[in-house]
């Protein structure tokens, strides 16, 4: 162990900011004493730890170390490790508030999700992983030089969480190779923050003292290096055998070129960027662990800039910001043992396509102050380079009002979502996810199954919206069910998930992606079938049938589960207990029971089927039922709010959609006067009957409109308590639901 490790371990879990070059175990670091809290099972260790690398970097690596720290501390079997990365499988894995759990995480991945609009995520599922991101989470935030807009974000949400409270703390680790002090403050970022890095102590220890004045050549490279094919016949003829070169651009065109030209020569080549399919992506990061006798050339983007330990005896490397650049040294010589290792920067490499600038993604600013500081070097040691003291690397700054903005997913009537992009990344380096399949007719039809994961290719926007001159793109619309034909003028925004035909093209297992390929792509078949659409209701239909006393009593069970490890306020505590026992109440509805009767013709009162059926009303949800009867008999705002938004579709806002009749009044499949008939809704317990009204909808209905009566139940709790009482109702219906589905041990009767 390191000295600054030690340090560190001392108080590993309050705000710290940990300034360490590259190659020293920053990753380690935090972890260990994050496991070594768990192994002790100390009350004070954060449930989840949230390692976040920028930009689009690979998080293969980052979790197999993980993985074998969980095995080496004998946690496997209490511990999980996941990876949420643009494609990755584990993007649809849901956390559960009291599993301890490492997540692995790409920048756009984490802060979409914890402001409440999740890239390559269904809209349902945005309010379960805000609450879970924001709260008794230990947040690692790694190159913090290279988060741009990120990086303000991660101190206001800092800020906003110590302001409008959690239950639970989620402080925040902010590591750097190189950093300036000054961008550690923002408008309403006032926290103070340990601050850990090397002193003479640590320089003293032999292994860091190796690696941190490791010798590391540095020359421009010659101009034959601007083009593609000229620098990849510089990197052949530079290259030694038994070794690993480096070829580090700017953008994936670039990195496609010079990769196909070197692969003329040589089939020990590797092209790693972000815009793969997630099994082609792990397929070409494999190759990272071995060289061959001949050696390996890998081409990249800034995917290998953080969260990858890889060493390499040369380095070619396109001009960027400094702070890129010095990551980008860090994969050279890393352990101090290569014998002449060199790394050559490339000033204004020619691109191919006009279109696209020599400085892209970053400004032409950055790039030329890093040009002025890198031509007075002639070493990229680590002890060599001068400390970062740019301009702050953010040009959006999240405040109040957006955060509380966001807290409502609610959709436009034209199934729009408020963009986020712009505090998580500024540069027009932003993703939407394609999905390639064959399907008849025109445009997919409705009951195509939901996207997987592992279909999904990160696309920038910019090259979608070019793709679109000639291609059809569809997305889906939650507001109307249907697909639409993506337009491109104003229909792209990041995060967006899309469909279009495998006769399309644009898409290599080879390349990635690559807009100019005209092959048909292969289809990857989705890992389950999910259905989409409000109208569907697939929760309710599941592998098997029962009663809706049975499925609240199993709910009521799972509350008091969840209830027992949450430490929460009795007066919560009961809120949730009539939230659980009332959630369902809306599935009493006509409308509802007719669906589950399709073909079962029995009296019983039913919450689940088997089968899949949609309702005579389209965008009837059962839950704003529920809610509109426990207005009516007088329960809660609290308590209303969470049984409305249990599903994640009815939360703040509530309207008519397209399509709802207009000659009488109806809103999300409930018409006002509509009747729930008494029931016994558990053993014991029985509901009165009551006439549903949707005078609440309208603005100044007497005893205040949902709106207000919803916002006066955030703005008392806090964005984040509310959504993580929420998020408990939700689990508890999810989990109630899928031991049921799967034949475990029955609910109690």
């Amino acid at each position: 162990i390191l000295p600054y490790q030690a340090r560190y371990a001392n108080d590993p879990f309050v705000p710290t900011l940990l300034t360490v070059p590259t190659g020293l175990g920053k990753t380690d670091t935090v972890v260990l004493p994050w496991l070594y809290a768990h192994w002790c099972a100390n009350p004070l260790a954060p449930t989840r730890l949230f390692l976040v690398l920028p930009r689009q970097n690979l998080t293969n690596q980052t979790a197999k170390v993980v993985r074998e720290h969980v095995r080496n501390s004998d946690l496997q079997e209490h511990i999980t490790v996941i990876e949420l990365m643009a494609g990755s499988q584990d993007n649809q894995e849901r956390l559960r508030p009291f599993q301890p759990t490492v997540i692995v995480s790409t920048q756009d991945m984490f802060f979409s999700r914890a402001l409440n609009r999740g890239y390559a995520r269904s809209p349902p599922h945005w309010p379960i992983d805000f609450a879970l991101f924001n709260q008794d989470c230990l947040i690692v935030l790694d190159e913090l030089q290279l988060m741009d807009d990120a990086l303000a974000t991660s101190l206001q949400l800092a800020a906003f969480r110590q302001r409008f409270a959690t239950f639970k703390p989620a402080p925040s680790i902010w590591m750097s190779a190189t950093v300036n002090p000054a961008w550690m403050q923002t408008v309403d970022f006032h926290q103070k923050v340990t601050q850990v890095e090397l002193d003479e102590e640590d320089l003293n220890v032999p292994v860091v003292r190796k690696r941190f004045f490791a010798s590391k050549v540095l020359k421009q490279a010659p101009e034959q290096c601007r083009s593609a094919v000229g620098c990849a016949a510089f990197v052949l003829e530079r290259h030694r055998i038994g070794t690993r070169s480096l070829v580090i651009v700017n953008t994936v065109p670039r990195a496609r070129e010079i990769y196909r030209a070197i692969r003329k020569t040589t089939e020990h080549v590797v092209l790693l960027h972000s815009r793969f399919r997630p099994k082609d992506r792990a397929a070409n990061s494999a190759k990272l662990e071995d060289i061959s006798r001949e050696g390996q050339i890998v081409v990249a983007t800034q995917v290998l800039e953080a969260g990858v330990d890889i060493t390499s005896r040369m380095l070619v490397t396109d001009l960027a910001p400094w702070s890129s650049l010095v990551q980008r040294f860090g994969r050279v010589n890393r352990r101090g043992e290569d014998i002449d290792p060199e790394v050559w920067w490339v000033h204004d490499p020619v691109m191919s396509n006009s279109k696209i600038s020599s400085s892209s993604p970053y400004s032409p600013a950055e790039v030329e102050r890093a040009l002025l500081r890198i031509q007075q070097l002639t070493s990229a040691a680590a002890a060599d380079l001068p400390p970062e003291d740019g301009p702050v690397p953010w040009q959006h700054v999240l405040r109040e009002a957006d955060l509380l903005d966001l807290f409502d997913t609610t959709s436009d009537l034209s199934g729009n979502a408020i963009d986020v992009s712009r505090f998580i990344r500024a540069s027009e380096d932003r993703n939407a996810y394609l999905a390639w399949r064959t399907w008849e007719g025109t445009v997919p039809p409705p009951e195509t199954n939901d996207f997987d994961d592992g279909e999904l290719c990160p696309v920038p926007l910019g090259e979608l919206r070019e793709f679109l001159r000639k291609h059809k793109v569809y997305s889906w619309n939650f507001a109307t069910e249907e697909f639409q034909e993506v337009d491109q003028d104003t229909g792209l925004f990041a995060g967006l998930r899309a469909l279009t035909r495998v006769t399309e093209g644009g898409y290599t297992a080879v390349e990635g992606w690559s807009p100019e390929s005209k092959t048909d792509v292969t289809e990857v078949q989705p890992a389950q079938d999910a259905i989409r659409g409000d109208s569907s209701d697939r929760l309710s239909f599941l592998k098997y049938r029962q009663t809706l006393q049975k499925h609240t009593l199993c709910v009521m069970h799972q509350m008091e589960l969840l209830l027992a490890k949450a430490n929460l306020e009795a007066h919560l505590n009961k809120t949730l207990q009539l939230a659980a026992l009332k959630h369902d109440w809306g599935k009493a509805h006509e409308v509802f029971q007719a669906t589950m009767h399709h073909h079962d013709h029995s009296p019983e009162l039913l919450a689940k089927q088997c089968g899949n059926e949609t309702h005579c009303r389209k965008h009837f949800r059962h839950e704003f039922a529920s809610a509109l009867a426990m207005m009516t008999s007088g329960d809660p705002d609290l308590a209303t709010y969470l049984v409305a938004a249990h599903h994640g579709r009815i939360r703040l806002g509530v309207r008519s959609m397209p399509g709802e009749a207009a000659n009488f009044r109806r809103v999300r499949g409930i018409e006002d006067g509509d009747c729930l008939d008494e029931l016994e809704i558990v053993p014991g317990r029985s509901l009165p009957a009551v006439t549903l009204s949707l005078a609440c909808v309208e603005l100044g209905a007497a005893g205040g409109s949902w709106v207000s009566r919803m916002l006066k139940v955030r703005d008392q709790l806090g964005p984040f308590r509310l959504a993580y009482l929420e998020m408990l109702l939700r689990i508890a219906d999810q989990t109630a639901s899928a031991i049921e589905n799967s034949g475990e041990a029955p609910c109690p009767q």
